[in-house]
């Protein structure tokens, strides 16, 4: 049996949620009965994954995951994959002229140039998603719930910020702010304002009994949005147009409102769905070394 080895720059954290989500893929990859250790800086305890690299793996006998922050091969692997946990564009894309033309790429979400080129989906285009969901997250269904909550994060995305929360009676979420905070902030509130399209925050708001208002990024349509969540594949191949709880705009607020009650049961429908649809295919592809080199779905491949 191969041997998974994620490594990661920097020590566990919730606040981080391209880390948390690779310690969860370690966690699933560990369940299924697979040989698997991350490599961080710090050994941290978590509630997660706590199965530290201490140097027992033949790396000859081992794919190592790189996530999209990491340039060059830090381990000197041959055998590698990049996992693309952001968009590059977000990153800096100089980081891929740094990677070997034959490392493997999976995406952790659909990426922009997956629609264009949709007929390389799951051939040279792959996704591998692993969501993790803290027992804490939760609607305690407190009463007095009321008021706004919002974050700015990565508002790139807007050419002209318009203000959609009331600024002196909206309490402002920072990346300074624990989970146990947000999701005490969470039960509180009763509207969420991201204008962060990309933060997990807005599933947490809704997960939490909070209506969650993602606002629109100029020429994005809603389709054009969930594109870039995690939860895409899994509406389109269920034919569903919204994620409940979730309002794209202002205008959907009422109907992510009356869908609160549905949102923690179709997260846990991705989630599963995620497993079967990336995370199986992607055991599948690297679970004979021998087989590696017949895949397409290459840097040279994705990028050139």
């Amino acid at each position: 049996m191969v041997n998974i080895l994620v490594f990661t720059e920097i020590g566990f954290s919730f606040k981080c949620g391209g880390i948390v989500v690779q310690y969860e893929l370690c966690k699933i990859l560990d369940s299924l009965g697979h040989n698997v250790r991350i490599k961080s800086p710090t050994k941290k305890p978590n509630s997660i994954f706590c199965k530290y690299y201490n140097n027992e793996f033949d790396l000859n006998q081992t794919i190592v995951i790189y996530g999209e922050t990491i340039s060059g091969n830090p381990l000197n692997a041959p055998y590698v994959v990049r996992w693309i946990l952001a968009p590059l564009g977000i990153i800096g894309e100089s980081k891929k002229h740094t990677w070997n033309s034959s490392d493997l790429v999976y995406y952790f979400n659909y990426d922009k140039i997956f629609f264009h080129n949709e007929h390389k989906v799951g051939k040279i285009y792959k996704t591998l998603s692993s969501i993790h969901f803290n027992s804490i997250i939760n609607n305690y269904n407190k009463p007095g719930r009321k008021g706004y909550c919002h974050t700015f994060r990565k508002i790139q995305f807007h050419k002209q910020l318009k203000f959609a929360h009331p600024p002196r009676y909206s309490f402002e979420i920072t990346s300074s702010h624990k989970l146990l905070d947000v999701v005490s902030i969470f039960n509180k509130k009763d509207i969420f304002i991201s204008y962060d399209p990309l933060t997990f925050l807005n599933v947490i708001a809704a997960l939490c009994g909070c209506v969650s208002v993602v606002i629109k990024i100029d020429n994005m349509n809603e389709e054009d949005w969930l594109k870039t969540t995690v939860a895409y594949q899994y509406m389109k191949d269920n034919n569903l147009t919204k994620l409940y709880g979730i309002a794209y705009g202002i205008s959907e607020i009422s109907w992510a409102r009356n869908t609160l009650h549905l949102v923690k049961e179709q997260w846990l429908s991705i989630v599963e769905y995620l497993k079967t649809n990336t995370i199986n295919p992607f055991i599948n592809d690297v679970e004979n070394l021998n087989n590696l080199k017949s895949l397409e779905n290459t840097v040279q491949n994705n990028f050139s």
